[in-house]
């Protein structure tokens, strides 16, 4: 399975998407859990933070408290693969940006195959 990263999704969703599912996954970028939020105006932006020992570290295995440092608007390039699951079904979409704003949101399968194998990850 491996990492990946929570992507939640403000701006429209492509028709017939649940409305209640806005929280995507992505191993299109950092796979390092963390959270992202493309914003109403079509900015992916990445909620920064640190994580330090819980007032619980004594526990074993230690337990980690996350520490917010901002937000920080990614100016993002290029095409994102996310996926979803809804109503006991994947959804997957491909979201492409231009110089850091949105510009579509569109169901993986009607990408073409080889758009689809550029952004599959390894």
């Amino acid at each position: 399975m491996g990492t990946f990263d929570d992507i939640y999704c403000e701006t429209d969703l492509p028709p017939g998407h649940p409305e209640s599912a806005r929280s995507l996954q992505t191993k299109s970028l950092f796979r390092c859990l963390n959270r992202l939020t493309i914003t109403k105006e079509g900015r992916l932006v990445l909620h920064a933070c640190r994580y330090e020992p819980s007032p619980a570290a004594q526990e074993r295995p230690p337990l980690w408290a996350r520490v917010p440092e901002g937000d920080v608007d990614l100016q993002f390039h290029g095409d994102i693969r996310r996926t979803s699951t809804a109503e006991s079904k994947l959804i997957e979409y491909a979201a492409r940006f231009t110089h850091g704003t949105l510009e579509w949101i569109r169901p993986w399968s009607e990408l073409s195959e080889l758009h689809q194998t550029l952004l599959t990850p390894d």
